[in-house]
């Protein structure tokens, strides 16, 4: 725990997990739990896969566009924790008929059903066949940074960022829901979809150069704002990873001050029903999570954490667009 560089909206400030967090903690399992991470192979999405194992789940879906990145992350995992099945699959999320084949393959996969023991409504379990519980959607590109207007930005990759990190984010959502437990408005716990954004989609502009990052980062987080207001019984959230060396933020000329494994073990606990007040809201993994807890009164009954112009304050605003 350091001073905080940003501004903060918890008094405690993390760079390293702790232990409210850890996957080990019994209220936090994913036991039993089918969990999809795009991007899962390296860098956070790796941290977020070896959270997720360590938190007692066996049934790991990554995808990602390199074969050989996914068969290493694969047999990393597998041989630290044995037991967990790791399903590998070569997937772009800005090709829709690869996703859709991609999530197809993971139900057949995890097919409850076709699991020893005794059946239940179908399945071996009640969960029913092939569902999954948990979307971590991790994959995003960092597009070679440029000025907008610049005549040597290559507008091709400028534009593949909203490709990927917008067009994508939607293609993996919709197959997620096709393959999800039913959804339950008001239901604890229940299926999730965590997207890894940025703070940069945020906040004012602080570096030339990154726009196609920033602006695609925020609008895949508007597009999640409207699918947390679509799908009542979906629980989604916003997730500012920290800044942690990989391979994306050496492409922005910065590295990292926060560990590698905080993110993962904060999506851990985003998947858990203690997260449920936060859904449709954003988060920092940096942000205390009790202190977020003994706030949840206050953040589920105002705008708080959500996406608005500033200077314009919605926080007692009752407008119907009907009436307009």
């Amino acid at each position: 725990m350091e001073s905080p560089f940003w501004p903060s909206f918890t008094k405690l400030w993390h760079v390293e997990p702790y232990p409210s967090i850890s996957p080990t903690r019994p209220e936090l399992s994913a036991a039993g739990k089918t969990v999809v991470v795009t991007g899962g192979a390296t860098g956070i999405g790796l941290s977020i896969t070896r959270a997720f194992a360590a938190a007692g789940c066996t049934r790991i879906a990554i995808l990602a566009r390199r074969e050989d990145k996914l068969l290493a992350a694969k047999a990393l995992i597998e041989k630290e924790f044995p037991g967990v099945q790791v399903l590998a699959l070569v997937t772009d999320i800005a090709n829709e008929k690869q996703v859709d084949a991609s999530f197809a393959k993971i139900a057949e996969v995890f097919d409850d059903s076709s699991s020893n023991g005794a059946s239940v409504n179908g399945s071996a379990n009640g969960r029913g066949k092939g569902k999954i519980d948990v979307l971590v959607a991790n994959s995003g590109f960092f597009p070679t940074p440029g000025g907008i207007l610049d005549p040597k930005t290559d507008l091709a990759d400028w534009w593949r960022g909203f490709e990927t990190n917008v067009l994508g984010l939607i293609h993996v959502s919709r197959a997620f829901l096709r393959h999800s437990k039913p959804l339950i408005a008001g239901e604890r716990g229940g299926p999730r979809i965590i997207n890894i954004s940025t703070g940069i989609a945020t906040i004012p502009p602080m570096q030339q150069g990154i726009s196609a990052y920033a602006g695609s980062k925020a609008a895949g987080g508007k597009v999640f704002d409207y699918i947390a207001m679509e799908n009542p019984g979906l629980k989604v959230f916003n997730l500012h990873p920290g800044i942690v060396t990989t391979d994306m933020s050496r492409k922005s000329g910065r590295d990292g001050s926060d560990h590698i494994d905080l993110p993962g073990h904060f999506c851990v606990w985003l998947a858990s029903p203690e997260a449920d007040f936060l859904s449709g809201k954003w988060q920092w993994v940096n942000w205390d999570v009790d202190e977020l807890k003994a706030r949840e009164k206050e953040i589920t009954s105002t705008p708080l954490l959500t996406t608005m112009l500033d200077g314009m304050s919605f926080h007692d605003f009752k407008g119907d667009f009907s009436s307009i």
